[in-house]
């Protein structure tokens, strides 16, 4: 699939089996154009319970942050500081539970992670797993807005939103899609979605993509 992109999010990148190989192929640390931010400490996998995250070449990583998810199946989420065009920015990988329940648990224990962080603008993105619009997302707090750009399952004819964007309200969501390309429909049982920011004290644009 073609897009441009800063930051791409991926989830179950890896196969599920002990060692979890890498399910996408990569050359010197790269798939395609982009970077892969090393998130193991092997070169067997490629993500952090499947949460892969991409980058274009000359985006900084400061820090990285790998937590497990409360819930009975294993969950992780990916916390990346990146400097994108000389301005910091924090973007967080997520591939939530099956259970509501454990949904909201995962978005609580999220949103306290980052109140431990010095703030930044931020973006969490990835498969939500809800498909619904009013329930699940009770404990995701008030200064991130949430945003589905569309249905993205199944992808041969979508009608859940299960991939959805939580952005801090200090970034301006400029545009967002789901990419319908047939490349995108056959690659995954989901459509990627795409989105553009500005950050509001800044002109510099930023877009992230995520698949699954």
């Amino acid at each position: 699939v073609g897009f441009d992109a800063d930051v791409v999010l991926l989830q179950e990148a890896d196969f599920r089996m002990h060692p979890r190989p890498a399910a996408l192929p990569r050359l010197h640390g790269r798939i395609g154009p982009f970077e892969v931010i090393d998130l193991t400490p092997t070169a067997v996998g490629l993500g952090w319970h499947g949460i892969a995250m991409l980058k274009r070449p000359g985006i900084e990583v400061d820090k990285i942050y790998l937590h497990d998810l409360p819930a009975l199946e294993p969950r992780g989420v990916v916390i990346a500081d990146l400097k994108v065009r000389d301005h910091a920015v924090r973007v967080v990988g997520v591939h939530l539970g099956l259970l509501r329940g454990n949904r909201r648990k995962q978005l609580g224990f999220i949103a306290a992670r980052l109140a431990e962080l010095d703030p930044r603008p931020t973006v969490i993105a990835g498969d939500f797993n809800e498909w619904r619009d009013r329930r699940g997302f009770e404990t995701l707090p008030d200064w991130l807005r949430l945003h589905s750009p569309g249905p993205t399952f199944p992808s041969g004819r979508p009608f859940l939103n299960l991939d959805r964007i939580a952005y801090s309200r200090d970034l301006e969501l400029l545009s967002s899609s789901v990419v319908v390309e047939p490349q995108a429909i056959i690659a995954s049982d989901h459509r990627p979605i795409i989105a553009r920011f500005r950050h509001l004290a800044h002109a510099s644009l930023a877009q992230m993509a995520g698949a699954e």
